[in-house]
């Protein structure tokens, strides 16, 4: 580790030249004058063509002129031509949102795109600043029995980023051939993709591990550890990921579903493998909960597609009224608030009378959920209303104060007459 921070200072001095900070200049002016050109024009596309252009341009009189006073160009052509395709990539990727969505195009410039680019330049300028075959000689000390250098710590970082990134689409398309082969559910194939993912993760680390040389001895008892991390450390983390994985392949939960959650009605966004994204109607406010939640209590769901949800109001009348005008006049009433479904039509029931009155209570079908406090509230001020016209009163409780006597301080009673 010493041999490598010593070689990485010896590099400082070159980076100080007067030759490399022209060209850096160089590079951080064709930068400038792009942003500058993107930023007077409007639409995103048309911008990222002038971007191009004006770093082209740029670049290429600043090449010149180096080249005419003699001067090395090579850093500044290999940092503009990194310049210049993250541009290209940004074009190509505007127009890929046509036909990919946008959870996909983030992945592919962040995890993708961007990391390979910034890889070519450090694979490039360290080449240019030193040997690679030397440099990844230099020894980083022995790890869980093996003799590791800069070189086998290379490869392994970049075969493990590279499992993780793109066992990503081979695990898409293990899901889909499940899905057409054997007729399952899209979430079902869905885990089942995961898990194939994970095991290649798995699989591949532990192959590489051995290609290298570490001790299988010591990662059984670094998997050891881990198990008993998971016993006490992180069990609820594992347990959420458990029960993503069998909410997954169930199928009991889907993005689209709606669930009541504490009384509020919420959307189901993404089911994660730790822990579901809701979506609340009330304060649009976005819900992360535990999978555990939804896989140990029962949840009131309503599945992608179905488009009506059953509700109900309860008021009280006054019981003198006729049972009988008061029930059709709480269906007619309801079945007129803007809302409600007519097909089936609003039934109305009399739940018994207690101290306000007659207790009744009117069920209707809405179109959704998320409607159900507005409907609701309609359709009673509506009967409200209807009801103050036609002078039928709606009881309400009353609160009788009665002043207590004192008996000391009451005359006393004349006696009767002998």
């Amino acid at each position: 580790m010493n041999d490598l921070l010593g070689q990485m200072i010896g590099w400082l001095p070159m980076l100080g030249r007067p030759q490399v900070l022209l060209q850096l200049a160089l590079v951080a002016l064709a930068v400038a004058v792009s942003r500058l050109v993107g930023r007077r024009c409007g639409p995103a596309g048309r911008s990222g063509v002038l971007e191009l252009g004006a770093t082209g341009v740029v670049g290429g009189l600043g090449w010149g002129l180096l080249t005419i006073a003699r001067q090395p160009t090579a850093l500044a052509v290999l940092l503009i031509t990194l310049v210049a395709s993250l541009q290209v990539s940004e074009l190509v990727l505007h127009r890929a949102e046509r036909w990919l969505p946008e959870d996909q195009i983030q992945p592919l410039r962040h995890l993708l795109i961007r990391p390979f680019l910034l890889a070519g330049l450090l694979w490039t300028l360290i080449e240019q600043l030193d040997t690679r075959a030397e440099l990844a000689l230099i020894p980083l000390g022995r790890w869980m029995g093996a003799s590791v250098n800069v070189g086998d710590m290379t490869r392994l970082v970049v075969v493990l980023y590279l499992l993780l990134v793109a066992s990503g689409p081979p695990s898409l398309g293990v899901a889909w051939l499940l899905k057409r082969c054997f007729a399952l559910e899209r979430v079902s194939a869905r885990a089942i993709g995961l898990m194939v993912r994970y095991a290649v993760i798995s699989l591949g680390t532990v192959a590489l591990l051995e290609t290298i040389g570490f001790n299988s001895t010591a990662l059984l008892a670094i998997a050891g550890g881990l198990s008993v991390g998971l016993g006490f450390g992180i069990k609820e983390v594992f347990g959420n990921f458990v029960s993503g994985l069998w909410l997954l392949f169930e199928g009991s939960l889907r993005p689209g579903d709606i669930i009541a959650l504490d009384g509020d009605f919420c959307e189901v966004r993404r089911l994660g493998l730790r822990a579901t994204r809701l979506w609340r109607d009330r304060d649009n406010a976005e819900l992360v909960i535990p999978n555990q939640t939804f896989f140990n209590s029962s949840t009131v769901e309503f599945s992608v597609g179905r488009t009506r949800f059953l509700t109900q109001i309860a008021i009280s009348v006054d019981a003198g009224q006729p049972a009988g005008t008061i029930l059709a006049l709480l269906e007619e009433i309801a079945a007129a608030v803007p809302g409600v479904e007519s097909h089936p039509p609003p039934k109305a029931y009399l739940q018994g009378v207690g101290d306000r009155g007659g207790d009744y209570v009117v069920k209707f079908w809405i179109h959704s959920p998320f409607a159900n406090r507005r409907i609701c509230s309609a359709v009673v001020a509506a009967a409200m209303e209807r009801f103050r016209e036609l002078g039928i009163s709606l009881p309400f409780p009353h609160l009788i104060v009665e002043r207590a006597r004192d008996p000391s301080s009451e005359p006393p009673s004349p006696e009767p007459p002998g």
